[in-house]
């Protein structure tokens, strides 16, 4: 993955061809409303920009599962449903999420990862980050942009962006949809990248961030909030056709 992590320390020094994004971009430009009450029922501090907004409320919700025990099942439902927005998932599955959380190294197959990440990037953002659908277009499209030559193709998980890929939608849509962009092209001549296996793509995925956090000595959740907050540029760079102006 030595192409790929080059292609990903280019883009989140934001350097061409990634002028105008990466890590510094993402910290004046990142989006995603954070709610008004915290999973106590204690309003949060919003204050600074969006992207302080989260840092703070990412170290928050650390310190109060390592500090009260006790707090974790509420923080772990919470983070799911009302901050990730995920609200397809069952009690017992939420219940199963938490409680593998506790383990001191959890299995992370793919099935569920992006509610799973949630709550491991609370109980430890530095060692853990979110792999969800818009991460999993963002790791990709930088490689697609950055033209590698021996890539490595991260799987798409189901999301519901109509840039990213919304899967639900009759015919499905977007990145992680399009013939362009698929595992199978990807794999495929002219490109011949490596496919990820799906039981190991998450750990693969920390190894990368991991490597990078370290060369920049920059936390771990910061490059992830990167690539999830420019998501549908990076989509719409490689396919122009997606973007809806």
């Amino acid at each position: 993955m030595i192409e790929t992590e080059k292609a990903l320390s280019k883009y989140f020094q934001g350097i061409a061809p990634f002028d105008g994004l990466g890590l510094e971009a993402a910290k004046s430009d990142y989006k995603w409303k954070l709610p008004e009450i915290s999973f106590n029922g204690k309003p949060l501090d919003c204050d600074g920009t969006n992207f302080e907004a989260t840092v703070k409320l990412k170290l928050m919700l650390n310190e109060e599962w390592n500090s009260n025990p006790h707090s974790r099942k509420y923080i772990a439902n919470w983070i799911v449903s009302k901050w990730g927005g995920i609200k397809t998932n069952r009690k017992q599955t939420l219940d199963k999420y938490y409680l593998a959380s506790l383990e001191k190294n959890p299995q992370t197959p793919l099935s569920g990862i992006a509610s799973f990440s949630k709550i491991l990037g609370i109980k430890d953002p530095f060692k853990y980050a979110i792999y969800d659908a818009r991460v999993a277009v963002s790791l990709n499209a930088v490689q697609m942009i950055s033209g590698v030559s021996t890539g490595s193709v991260f799987p798409y998980i189901s999301g519901r962006n109509n840039i990213t890929g919304n899967w639900s939608s009759k015919p499905p849509r977007g990145f992680s949809k399009s013939n362009l962009t698929s595992v199978k092209t990807l794999v495929s001549a002219p490109y011949n990248w490596e496919k990820v296996p799906k039981e190991t793509a998450y750990g693969q995925y920390l190894s990368l961030l991991g490597a990078i956090s370290q060369e920049f000595d920059v936390p771990l959740y910061h490059l992830e909030m990167a690539l999830f907050s420019q998501a549908e540029i990076l989509a719409c760079l490689v396919i122009p056709s997606l973007n809806p102006l």
